[in-house]
Order: structure tokens, then sequence, then C-alpha cells
């Protein structure tokens, strides 16, 4: 071969290579890369089930003559002899003695406000102060449903907003209101006649205004014997009777119990479950007491016992429970940003104590250093059905915070 021949040859080749090193550098720097910012996420290890409550409780009853009014919410405790309700012989008996009330709370108040203490004191600066962090408890009880707090703060409002206008001056006092509210109240407390009867309680308990008629069926002793049927049976149900008054619940302890499918082994007895309700915002945490598989594994009867009692805990007889075993608090990471990579690492023999090298596989994300990708490994402490979370503070090599997951645009190799 001549030697033009020869430079034509090693002129194409090196054409060649200087166009395939341009076309990968380009490739590195050009790289379409779709990805999502690596943050703090929480993982549910949960299943929503029907769960049925159950309590010892004794409805309580009475002539059925009157009309009740009663004098203590659901889910509230009793002493012996407590007041439970008062029967009266008209709704509009019930109406004056919830009117008295009403006007005594606001002539409380306004005592409250008269204060000469309250308004010498009282600097306008600093109950703006208070007004404005009252309202902001205000707005986050009300997120939180909390409503002895929101009607507490609601009257702090009021008793702030109206000593500020005494203090400024632009009212100059609430004598002549209060008159009016006092000669009101006497006039109704002549209107008003005495209870037909009063129902108190005769021991120790806590109260709930409806029965459904499923008291003596759902008892704490019956749980060992429940079927399955009889749970996947049981709907809320409120029976309307004259004589009825309420129940009387005798513990704060009650239980909760559900089919689920144990199949996996992972509900075991003395283990430790969060409840999340869909009537409330509000979890309670409760003890697997028992486990039943006599109808097989995957419908196993778990009850759970609880020691929380609220109005929103006694309002249903069954209701949609999500069963919590546990949370992860992690750096979530989508399953199609996944990969694999194989290490060689040094690693001492326990027979002989020398070092060797072993070949060890990592599951991890690929993430962006600059304009490269680069794999990171993963901690895994959580697996859901479409994202894994990792371990915030692994270490050195693994996902950190706010770091760049290439989710798209990458394969297996990182390229």
């Amino acid at each position: 071969m001549n030697s033009g021949m020869l430079k034509l040859v090693f002129s194409l080749v090196a054409i060649c290579g200087i166009v395939t090193m341009i076309n990968i550098f380009y490739k590195k720097m050009h790289q379409d890369y779709t990805t999502e910012t690596a943050l703090l996420s929480v993982g549910s290890d949960s299943e929503l089930v029907k769960g049925v409550f159950i309590r010892d409780e004794e409805v309580v009853t009475y002539s059925g003559q009157g009309v009740i009014n009663y004098e203590v919410p659901d889910g509230g405790k009793l002493g012996i002899g407590s007041v439970i309700a008062n029967v009266y012989s008209s709704e509009n008996q019930i109406q004056i003695k919830q009117r008295i009330e009403k006007l005594e709370n606001t002539y409380a108040l306004l005592e409250r406000i008269s204060n000469p203490g309250t308004t010498q004191t009282a600097q306008p600066t600093n109950i703006s102060n208070l007004l404005t962090e009252t309202y902001k408890g205000f707005l986050y009880d009300r997120e939180r449903s909390q409503l002895s707090s929101i009607q507490s703060e609601r009257e702090e409002m009021a008793v702030l907003l109206s000593t500020y206008r005494l203090v400024t001056g632009k009212d100059s006092g609430y004598e002549e209101r209060m008159k009016s509210i006092r000669s009101e109240i006497n006039s109704l407390t002549l209107a008003q006649e005495a209870p037909l009867d009063t129902i108190r309680a005769d021991r120790t308990a806590y109260f709930v205004s409806y029965v459904d008629g499923l008291e003596e069926t759902f008892t704490v002793d019956s749980i060992e014997s429940l079927t399955v049927d009889q749970i996947n049976d049981v709907t809320d149900n409120v029976l309307t009777d004259s004589a009825t008054v309420g129940k009387l619940i005798d513990s704060y302890e009650w239980v909760l119990a559900a089919v689920v499918d144990n199949s996996e082994k992972i509900y075991e007895a003395g283990s430790k479950v969060t409840l999340k309700f869909a009537s409330t915002s509000d979890t309670v945490t409760g003890e697997i007491i028992m486990l039943n598989n006599a109808a097989g594994e995957e419908n196993t009867i778990i009850a759970i016992k609880c020691e929380t009692m609220t109005y929103d805990l006694v309002q249903h007889r069954t209701e949609n429970v999500e069963l919590i075993r546990g949370e992860y608090k992690g750096i979530m990471v989508p399953r199609n940003a996944l990969h694999f990579q194989t290490f060689t690492e040094e690693t001492t023999d326990p027979l002989t104590g020398e070092t060797v090298p072993q070949s060890v596989s990592y599951r991890g994300v690929y993430v962006l250093n600059g304009e490269q990708p680069e794999f990171r490994k993963l901690d895994v402490i959580y697996e859901g059905a479409d994202y894994v979370i990792s371990s915030q503070n692994a270490g050195s090599g693994y996902l950190l915070l706010y770091d760049s997951i290439i989710t798209g645009g990458i394969d297996a190799d990182g390229q």
C-alpha cells in the first residue's frame, strides 16, 4: 500500500475517533435526564379495615314521660350520684333553662370586663398583642376540632376586645346591659319549673346518649367467641325508644375488633398498633390482646385494647379504621429510579485474617453530581407499593437529602 493510501486510512481513523469522542462528550454533557429532588417523607405500614367497637355497656331507662335534657356530653365521665339528665314537662322548659345559662355566661363575662383591676392596668398595645395570640390559638384549635378550647378562646377574645374598647374610650361601660340581662334572668327564673325527674348515675362510668341494641352482644367477655360473620354484618344503628336515656360504659378501656389477613404473621399478640379513624383526626395507640384464626389465617379476628375515651370514639359501633403497624421517616425514592450496582470491596476472611476482594451488589439510585450521573447507595427502611424510604443519615456514598435523583434518561449502567 503506497504512502498516500496509508495517509488516507490514518486520516479516516483519526476522524472517526474524533467524532466518537465528541459524541461521547456531547452525550455526557447534554444527556436529557429527568430528575426528582430527594425529600423527607413518612411511609406508613398499614391497612384499612372495618372495626367494631366493643365495650361493657348498660342501657339506662326512665318512665318515658316528659322531655330529656342531658347534663353530660357523650364520652363524659360520671361519678356516683352525678346527674345524667333532667326530665322536664316540655321543650319550652328546656329552652328557658338554656336561655338562662347563656345569659348567666354573658353576665359573668361582662363582670370580668368591667372589673376595675382589668381596665385600670390594661394597656392597648398589650391587649392588641394578646388578642392576636388568642386568635392564632383559636384558628389552630379550630383546625384540630378542639371544641372546648375553641369556646374558651372565643370568650377570651370577647373579653380582650371589649376591654380594648373600654380603655380606648370607645365604650363607656356595660352597666345598663348588665341590668337588662339580670332582669331577663329573673323573669325567666319565675317561669321555670322544677324538673319532673332527675336521672343519676349509680356508679362511676362514662356516658353515651344513644343505644343500638347491641350492648349485650358485643361485650368484652364475648371477644373470644366472636365470629367473622358477626363482625362483617355489624352496621351503625340508633334505636329510638322513648323510655331510653342512653347507656353507661364501665371503663375508659375498650376493644376494637376487626378481620385481617394474617397469613404472613404481620400481627402478634402483645404488639402495639396505632388506630386512625374516619370520624376524627386524633389517633389512638392500642395493644393486640387476641388473634383468633379459627376461620383461617386469611380471616383472623384481631382484638385491640385501647385506653382513650372521647366524644368522637363513642359515636359509632362500627367504623373504617386504618391499622398502622409502623411509620418510617426518611428520604422517599420512586421505584422507577432504583438500580443495582456491583462494587469490589476489601473484606477480612474470618478464618485466615487475610484481606480479600469481594464483589458486593448494592441497591441505589443515580443522582446528578454537577452534569454527571453518580451512583448513590440506599439504606432502605421501608418499602411501599411504588416507592421506598431510605434512611436520612446512612453515611458516605449513600443518598443525601436534596440530591437530584435521576428518574428518566439513564440505563442500568448509568449511561
